[in-house]
């Protein structure tokens, strides 16, 4: 009888040590920020997505809108496709995470890339050039793009789903989708 009751407490133990431990972690609550292929980690840039989750950024960008004479090669675009809009806060993680790569290169020689992910939200970007040509703009130009998409398309619900062109760079254009596209 007394060895079921130790066992008894020792489960109950190790199940609070278990508990405590979740509530300690700092990440709890937020989705995962998943940095693309070839960009740095959170951990390197010394950053958590609860961070990123929080706005925190080391570096400001003066420019919150994008280049007008990009806007009429690639307006930003609104979408809804077949109701497949992502959370903003989501995307905002991953705007927040490029922002913070301020010159650091986002490029691409694909058609397609997801520069960032986070919960149900991509921040995606696509060549125009395409056929294999490197096209590349800062990260926080990328981020730039983002933000405008953010800003014009974000719906009272707290979805967004859209595109426009990465600031400063018209053969790449920026989307925030979901997952694997709509």
């Amino acid at each position: 009888m007394l060895s079921i009751k130790i066992k008894t407490n020792v489960l109950v133990l190790c199940l609070s040590l278990m508990s405590w431990n979740a509530v300690a972690s700092p990440t709890q609550g937020f989705a995962e920020v998943i940095p693309g292929p070839g960009l740095p980690s959170l951990e390197s840039l010394g950053l958590t997505s609860a961070d990123l989750y929080r706005g925190y950024s080391d570096r400001s960008v003066a420019r919150d809108s994008i280049n007008t004479s990009l806007a009429k090669r690639v307006p930003t675009t609104c979408q809804n496709i077949a109701g497949h809009t992502v959370s903003a806060a989501n995307a905002k993680a991953c705007v927040t995470y490029l922002r913070n790569l301020g010159t650091t290169p986002c490029g691409l020689t694909s058609d397609n890339i997801i520069f960032c992910q986070s919960g149900d939200a991509a921040i995606g970007g696509s060549n125009l050039k395409g056929q294999g040509q490197l096209v590349s703009s800062y990260c926080s130009d990328v981020a730039i793009g983002a933000q405008n998409i953010l800003n014009q398309c974000t719906q009272s619900n707290g979805q967004v789903e859209g595109y426009a062109a990465a600031n400063g760079n018209g053969d790449i254009v920026v989307s925030i989708e979901p997952l694997g596209g709509a």
